[in-house]
């Protein structure tokens, strides 16, 4: 399939199936490691995958992939995804609980170039410790975690809860 310069068609966003959705971000680092390891699922499993790529040079024919989402597209494949497969940023992965899905953080790590430290690891990695989403480990195997996210039931997000302030508090500590 490739890279798609439109947008997505009111018939896909709507249509019923199983739906993995994939963020790379927007950093400007490349980020194909996460897509290539996503790429696996497609061929073990009966998923339709969409993929907003970012600044990252892929093409597949397995998955759907795009640059960019508009915001309104997006907003509907949040709601219509059942997996949710992110970058490790804090306003993705705070997205992705908010709408309780399952949801695997894939921290972008400073060792392959794709970002200035490893604040997403400890970022996801808490996040996880208190039960919201699973993290993928480099040397994981993607089928592995995909296979715990499937039986996994996260914490619902809960509007009085603090997420936003831990998120805080975690930069604070990551920045200073």
């Amino acid at each position: 399939m490739g890279r798609s310069p439109r947008g997505l068609s009111k018939c896909y966003l709507w249509r019923c199936f199983v739906l993995i959705l994939v963020l790379c971000g927007t950093q400007k680092q490349n980020f194909s490691r996460m897509i290539r390891e996503v790429e696996k699922l497609a061929d073990h499993y009966e998923k339709d995958i969409i993929v907003q790529a970012g600044h990252s040079e892929y093409s597949s024919d397995k998955m759907k992939i795009f640059d960019f989402i508009s915001g309104k597209e997006l907003k509907v494949l949040y709601e219509r995804a059942d997996y949710i497969i992110t970058h490790a940023g804090a306003g993705s992965m705070l997205q992705a609980i908010k709408a309780g899905k399952k949801t695997i953080a894939f921290p972008r790590l400073q060792k392959y170039g794709e970002h200035v430290d490893d604040h997403q690891l400890q970022l996801a990695k808490k996040l996880q410790s208190l039960g919201y989403l699973l993290v993928f480990h480099d040397g994981d195997e993607m089928i592995d975690v995909f296979n715990e996210a499937c039986n996994f039931m996260p914490i619902l997000y809960d509007l009085r809860g603090d997420i936003p302030s831990l998120i805080n508090k975690q930069l604070a500590k990551i920045l200073n």
